[in-house]
């Protein structure tokens, strides 16, 4: 354990506060990101799954007024009920982040079990805790509780309908967190995660552009693809303006697998050749939404901003790797 302090599945949506003049910026003063860190005055949170890329991310990010705990999974498992339940009495958080989760996609067909206990049971005993103790409780999910058949991004309230092991476990999760907290949840679905902290595909496709002259990538799968130090500031603003229900939160702009490879590789300075092909040309054990592209305009009313370009997250991540 770690403590610091640091600078139509789905239930009706409870609307965000509104925003005073103040957190718009509509008066002089303090940053955003300052307002956002008074606002958290004593609070204390704490953040399951802190070992995992994004739970390394919420720590980076949190504001300097936030008393945190962050846990990883050698220190709480998620899916031990009693484990669960002792940790959340001990801490007596005000908020609860769960960014624990199993996500490796394709071993999941395979592990339905392990998925379900992490993806389903683990929000559900987060939930059950945070119920009696009175902490409020943000859960990460995935775009992948959709079936990828819409012409057009999703919103919150569009029906789900996953294809994979992973989006069926994510959505008993989410589901199990609606129906123990059904006013006092905060569920934030995003997608296509890369960064620092675990492995992710833009990491993957650099280190075989180092040792290939030629990569085929997949470029009929739609999404958002999240720079995860943009989302972890993210989540701190939700909390910051008490948002409730379900927030869709990624990076702004929409890619395929190919145009994401192809644009990691230009910034690595690499010349490895991209070649397009279609999902039917790499098949794979679970099946991906061809088109899961999420609408975050409900980020952008609940906190005023939205995030930056995935291009533009992208410049800031690749130069961190060791392949320039």
């Amino acid at each position: 354990m770690r403590e610091r302090t640091r600078g139509s599945a789905l239930s009706v949506l409870t609307p965000c506060p509104p925003l005073r003049n103040a957190e718009r910026g509509d008066e002089g003063g303090a940053s955003s990101e300052q307002r956002v860190s008074q606002r958290q005055l004593g609070v204390r949170v704490l953040v399951t799954g802190a070992g995992g890329m994004l739970g390394t991310a919420v720590q980076a990010a949190v504001p300097s007024t936030v008393q945190l705990v962050a846990l990883r999974h050698a220190d709480l498992a998620v899916e031990d009920a009693q484990a669960v339940e002792r940790a959340v009495a001990r801490e007596r958080a005000e908020w609860i982040v769960n960014c624990a989760g199993y996500t490796q996609v394709d071993r999941a067909e395979a592990e339905p079990d392990a998925a379900e206990r992490v993806n389903a049971r683990g929000p559900a005993n987060l939930a059950r805790a945070a119920r009696d103790t009175g902490a409020r409780l943000l859960h990460i999910s995935t775009d992948y509780v959709f079936d990828g058949r819409a012409a057009r991004p999703y919103r919150e309230d569009d029906p789900v309908g996953p294809l994979n092991v992973y989006g069926r476990t994510k959505l008993a999760g989410e589901q199990a967190v609606r129906d123990i907290l059904p006013q006092t949840h905060l569920i934030v679905r995003t997608q296509w995660l890369f960064g620092e902290g675990g492995p992710n595909f833009v990491a993957t496709i650099l280190r075989l552009a180092r040792e290939r002259s030629e990569l085929q990538v997949v470029n009929d799968q739609h999404g958002r693809p999240t720079y995860a130090p943009d989302l972890a500031a993210a989540l701190w603003k939700l909390i910051a303006c008490d948002a409730r229900g379900t927030v869709h939160c990624a990076n702004e702009g929409a890619a395929t697998w190919f145009d994401v490879a192809k644009a990691a590789i230009e910034i690595a300075g690499l010349h490895t050749t991209v070649v397009p092909c279609s999902t039917a040309d790499m098949p794979r054990p679970a099946r991906r939404p061809q088109f899961s592209v999420l609408d975050c305009t409900r980020y952008a009313a609940c906190t005023d901003s939205s995030l930056r370009g995935w291009r533009d997250a992208m410049n800031a991540y690749v130069p961190r790797l060791d392949v320039m």
